[in-house]
């Protein structure tokens, strides 16, 4: 019953993936809005329309694939057989767990890279975007799996520690653990972690810098951690970001940022960035999350004491990482619908920041600094209701531009 549950749950999550894909798709030819028709001419609207199409077909192939190869692996067993193989390796729990772990994310890797690959080095490519070579792929592939093994690997070890010692009460304490490292990696991830795979350099002397000195000075913003980073490494795409709290509050412009947009562009972009700091947008969505996270552990922590988590899947003897494995199934309802509150609280962050580079900065560079980074990026100027719900983070084009009048 348990399996037939686990198995519906997956079809049912694709089948939402690729009804919204599909609606996606059904606006992208729609009229655009005066106020946006004219950013794009012709030729450039059917490039953006047959990018995001391709996108959107080869994620419905690539999810397709996933999907059946899952299905498969609860209807017959194939992760009891996994287990078994790591049982009749190593005889300590914990051994076991990690190395069922460790396997299990290395044939979702294997599986998943030919998708990848295609992705990065055919779409992208053909429209003008990836900057990646195999080189730097492949080094950002071994970089990322010594700090997976290296910081999932111990958090992970802690964390099955606890529950060998504690039982069903481990949550706690692992939460907490987890709660301590996703602050320091929030603190301090961006000058600890990504100069591992970019460079980070001080913005250099000139106009620019001048302009965000006299903006920051304005608004009482210490600029003591403002970088470039190397993006073209990887894409073309423009982007910033905001992270941190407090003294190690950070903010990232992209150098393809800085090649794109004028100097009242770039200081527009670095207002709506200051401002999820000045509105606590970082703390609050930082704390929310965390919150998530406890009733998450303290569901699994419950659940974790019932045995046929893990015999659904085939197994004879309970252990963590299979209970923990079929929890995660279970939770994908609960999962997609925090995800839908999560995205409208995050757009809702973007128009206050937007709004708050109209109100201490000037509004028309922010309008033409969203039209270009959005343009350049080809993206869909038409998309569907339901599918930014539930898959943008931000607001449309459109949204942004409205909330900016």
């Amino acid at each position: 019953m348990l399996l037939t549950a686990l198995v519906v749950i997956v079809l049912v999550a694709y089948i939402i993936e690729s009804i919204l894909d599909n609606l996606n798709l059904s606006t992208a030819r729609n009229a655009l809005d005066p106020k946006i028709a004219h950013l794009y001419d012709a030729k450039e609207r059917e490039r953006s329309i047959s990018y995001s199409a391709e996108k959107t077909r080869f994620g419905f192939i690539s999810s397709t694939i996933s999907t059946l190869i899952l299905i498969f692996a609860l209807s017959y067993g194939w992760f009891a057989s996994l287990d078994n193989w790591a049982r009749g390796i190593f005889d300590n729990q914990i051994l076991v767990s990690l190395l069922f772990i460790a396997s299990l994310s290395l044939i979702s890797y294997l599986l998943g890279l030919p998708f990848t690959l295609y992705s990065t080095f055919k779409i992208e490519e053909k429209y003008g975007f990836n900057k990646t070579t195999p080189k730097v792929f492949f080094a950002d592939t071994i970089k990322g799996a010594a700090l997976a093994t290296l910081i999932g690997g111990s958090l992970l070890t802690a964390v099955l520690w606890l529950y060998q010692e504690l039982g069903s009460n481990f949550w706690i304490l692992a939460w907490a653990l987890l709660a301590v490292f996703s602050l320091l990696m929030f603190m301090f991830g961006t000058t600890l972690i990504l100069p591992l795979f970019n460079k980070l350099e001080p913005i250099k002397d000139g106009p620019l810098k001048q302009g965000i000195e006299k903006y920051c000075a304005s608004q009482g913003y210490n600029l003591g951690r403002l970088f470039v980073m190397d993006g073209s490494k990887r894409s073309s795409k423009a982007n910033a970001f905001f992270s941190g709290l407090g003294s190690s509050k950070t903010i990232v412009l992209f150098d393809t940022l800085i090649e794109k947009l004028t100097t009242t562009e770039i200081i527009a972009v670095l207002a709506h960035e200051i401002g999820h700091y000045k509105k606590k947008h970082t703390l609050s969505m930082f704390i929310f999350s965390n919150i998530q996270t406890f009733a998450t552990f303290a569901l699994l922590g419950f659940l974790l004491g019932y045995p046929e988590l893990s015999t659904a899947l085939g197994a004879s003897q309970s252990s963590f990482h299979l209970s923990a494995l079929t929890f995660f199934i279970l939770f994908t309802p609960l999962s997609i619908f925090l995800g839908l509150i999560n995205n409208t609280w995050s757009r809702h962050n973007e128009y206050e920041s937007d709004t708050f580079a109209k109100q201490t900065y000037k509004v028309e560079p922010m309008r033409s600094a969203l039209s270009k980074i959005s343009t350049d990026s080809l993206a869909n100027l038409s998309p569907h209701p339901a599918y930014v719900a539930f898959n943008y983070t931000h607001p449309t084009l459109l949204q942004r531009l409205k909330n900016l009048e």
